[in-house]
């Protein structure tokens, strides 16, 4: 037995060593040339690309849709694989080309949502939107992936070579279409604007903790939707909203949040002319979100930060002005909770009386299984969520009521690739605002600057305006008394030009006053980072652009200083916790990942929320708030004092007892990981940035070289953004962080500074994969710069693009 054991497991090693060296081969030929001459279909005249020293593509055209052309190609060199899931996300066919019984039916249920919101059909219905010079632009870029994906002798790279042998051979890539481009912007806006699973949430809490529960955990002061909210508890009693939140959960559908952006007039800065500094935060991954490029050509020099499948440049500057975002949070998804004719299961009540739900069929193709049929109902407000879970819907909704959803991003005539598109050619405050009213989806914070020495920011997108309610919870559908009765009038959304301070900040906190007559949100972000922000640009008289450079990397945690009076407030009970309270008392509240005492924290307070929420909600929807929430906490113990009791105790606890028990699980949590001594514990043993393959990391001879893991600094509330998951074997992992970092010297723009953790190529074994590592620990950001001849002396390698020869 043990011999033939033996002969299994050499046999087995054997098959895994032939695999390794076959995909090192694989990956190693997959890497795409960089010099030579390449042949476009689709292009009007010679395009030169020419890769600097950092692998950045400068693409030299001499039109937009060139350019545009141009920059589709080195996407698809570089990132193809990447671009074929986003699109295959969006398109809600993932199931086609990844084994579901490999992924579990998580990949399933995520085609499900994607289908049930048609959002690639929409994405197409909006490319007719498009003007015909950005329609040219979007379908030039498609053009350029499509002059790589043609080539006959192109390697596809591990990733999609395994699934092709997964499929049996089956799979090759499809043509690109401008509407696999529209599709990311969709994806973005659903989860920036997306609250509408917070409404989801929000009912479960009802049912589970009443009216009053749900509005002192979410709701602000004042708030008052009693009847409201009663009336939706007692329409959906019964429903399964626990199954309905879990299915629709997905990478697409999370809400994201969180960048940082401030721009300071000359006034403020060494060279008299303005600074802008931009980091969006995203979710952490392998290869990264964004890709540096610059388009050149005549009337344009754009650089900046790109997101393969789209043709612009997103972030940066051009040779005028430059700009940035970050999200605002604004509410613009609402569910409806629609009232189905007790006489016919077909139609639905309107203040019209009943009318018939559309209805699309889907069939979803699963690789290694049977298709899925999805029957989608859609009413005048959007499509039925229920009809997004694999059950009937009279099995989800007994009480006759099902939920659909509206949302800006699903419109249908959707302009926000339009708009993004056209900041980047904006000369002026003017053309720059021109642009931006194109935009529907998502709602961005967008600061301004330009060479003039002017600064601003503008919110622009559709913010509906709601009859009655503020869209936290669903709401009748049956009547018109809810319904969205227009959109704010872009002259009246958020915007300031040229502040008399000189300093315009955001960092996804509360962006206008309480006298703004408009709603926008409800769920703005934690104030520490805004305040933080604030406090280093009015600590010193005049900024260089090292000096912006080192708050981004500012790892201060403002939370601590409302936290740690609150924890360190009663007397520690052992020994133990009077060397944690020692730690903490003199801790400069810096998160830093060499520390004891940022891990000592960041458990503690973890420990702590679940001491106060886990009993009140139960495991499940605790787990929806497992996130520790300082301002959350501390209205617990300020105001509830009765949720510090645990209820799974004979004893009453008091709040004090809650914050020294939580105490005593981290440093017992801690010691289990890193021994007994805490001197020597540190915060970066717990907490690595995790930028993870999507495919590979749960492959143990893979996940070393297809993901990227590094000690970090920072946490949840620092500028230097690493929010852990709080989730799994490693819950301090940062999985939410800056992706990019740039900031624009208006004085001199050939001065700006750029930075991304990662690198340009999504091949992992590419030199340019992790280039920039070193420079992103240590601050060295590089420049985007350079005439032709220069670049010509230190580039990598030049291609030469030329139309077809007729």
């Amino acid at each position: 037995m043990a011999v033939r054991l033996g002969k299994v497991l050499a046999g087995t090693v054997l098959a895994i060593l032939v695999f390794l060296a076959g995909a090192y081969f694989q990956v190693r030929g997959a890497l795409p040339p960089y010099s030579g001459p390449v042949e476009g279909r689709g292009l009007r005249a010679p395009v030169e690309i020419v890769r600097d020293k950092h692998a950045v593509p400068h693409i030299i055209a001499g039109s937009l849709e060139d350019a545009a052309f141009g920059l589709g190609y080195v996407h698809a060199q570089d990132r193809f694989w990447q671009m074929e899931l986003m699109r295959r996300l969006g398109q809600g066919r993932l199931s086609e080309i990844v084994p579901a019984r490999l992924v579990g039916t998580g990949l399933v249920d995520t085609d499900r949502t994607m289908r049930g919101l048609g959002l690639y059909r929409r994405a197409g219905e909006s490319v007719n939107a498009l003007s015909p010079g950005v329609r040219s632009m979007i379908d030039g870029y498609a053009a350029g992936v499509n002059a790589w994906i043609r080539d006959p002798e192109q390697q596809f790279g591990l990733e999609l070579t395994l699934i092709k042998l997964l499929s049996g051979g089956s799979y090759h890539p499809e043509p690109w279409r401008p509407a696999d481009s529209l599709v990311w912007a969709k994806l973005m806006a659903l989860g920036l604007d997306g609250n509408w699973r917070a409404e989801l949430l929000r009912l479960r809490l009802a049912q589970r903790i009443g009216v009053d529960g749900v509005k002192f955990l979410t709701a602000p002061p004042g708030d008052n939707r009693d009847a409201t909210l009663s009336m939706m508890i007692d329409a959906l009693k019964g429903t399964d909203l626990e199954r309905l939140y879990r299915k629709t959960d997905n990478i697409a559908t999370r809400k994201r949040e969180a960048s940082n952006e401030w721009v300071v007039s000359g006034a403020h800065s060494v060279s008299g002319k303005p600074l802008l500094a931009n980091d969006p935060h995203l979710s952490l991954g392998f290869p990264g979100t964004w890709y540096l490029a610059r388009l050149v050509g005549p009337g344009f020099d754009i650089r900046g930060a790109t997101s393969p499948g789209s043709p612009a440049v997103i972030l940066g500057h051009n040779a005028s002005i430059g700009w940035g975002f970050t999200t605002t949070n604004l509410d613009s998804q609402d569910l409806y909770v629609e009232r189905v004719d007790p006489t016919d299961p077909n139609r639905y009540i309107t203040p019209d009386g009943p009318r018939p739900f559309a209805v699309r069929e889907e069939t979803i193709n699963v690789l290694w299984g049977e298709p899925v049929s999805l029957r989608v109902r859609e009413t005048r407000h959007g499509p039925v969520v229920d009809d997004f879970v694999g059950r009937s819907s009279n099995e989800l909704t007994p009480q006759g009521h099902v939920l659909a959803l509206q949302a800006t991003a699903l419109d249908a005539a959707d302009t926000s690739a339009e708009g993004f598109a056209r900041v980047g050619l904006a000369q002026n405050w003017e053309e720059f605002l021109a642009a931006t009213r194109r935009i529907v989806s998502p709602m961005q914070n967008m600061v301004y600057a330009d060479t003039a020495g002017n600064i601003g920011l503008i919110a622009p997108a559709r913010v509906p305006i709601r009859r009655k309610g503020d869209g936290s919870m669903p709401v009748p559908g049956w009547t018109s008394e809810y319904d969205w009765a227009g959109f704010v009038p872009f002259d009246e959304l958020p915007r300031v030009y040229n502040p008399p301070g000189g300093i315009i900040v955001n960092a996804n906190a509360r962006l206008v006053p309480d006298d703004y007559r408009h709603f926008i949100s409800r769920d703005w972000g934690e104030p520490y980072r805004q305040r933080r922000a604030g406090q280093l640009l009015h600590e010193v008289e005049r900024h260089p652009v090292y000096g912006m450079i080192v708050m981004q990397a500012d790892n201060l945690a403002l939370d601590a200083d409302d936290m740690l009076p609150l924890l360190l407030k009663g007397a520690p009970r052992n020994a133990r916790a009077a060397k944690a309270h020692a730690m903490l008392s003199s801790w400069n509240r810096f998160m830093l990942a060499s520390r004891p005492e940022p891990l000592i924290y960041t458990a503690w307070i973890w420990q702590l929320q679940r001491g106060l929420l886990a009993d009140e909600l139960g495991e499940d929807l605790f787990r929806s708030m497992e996130a520790p929430d300082v301002p959350l906490m501390k209205r617990i113990i300020e105001e509830k004092p009765g949720w510090c009791d645990d209820g799974g105790t004979r004893q009453t606890e008091t709040c004090e007892d809650a914050v020294a028990i939580a105490l005593d699980r981290a440093l017992a949590w801690i010691s289990s990981r890193q021994g007994r001594d805490m001197e020597t514990w540190q915060w970066g043993a717990e907490h690595e940035a995790a930028h993870r393959h999507p495919l590979f990391d749960a492959v143990p001879l893979l996940r070393d070289i297809a993901s990227v893991r590094f000690p970090s600094d920072g946490g949840g509330q620092t500028l230097n953004r690493a929010l852990p998951s709080y989730r799994g074997a490693r819950p301090f992992d940062a999985v939410h962080g800056a992706g990019y970092r740039g900031i624009y010297d208006f004085s001199d723009l050939d001065n700006s500074r750029f930075a991304m953790p990662l690198g340009q190529s999504g091949n992992m074994l590419s030199p340019w994969a992790r280039n920039f590592l070193a420079g992103w620990q240590n601050l060295s950001y590089i420049e985007i710069t350079g005439t032709r001849g220069e670049l010509g002396r230190g580039a990598i390698g030049t291609l030469s693009l030329t139309p077809p020869a007729h």
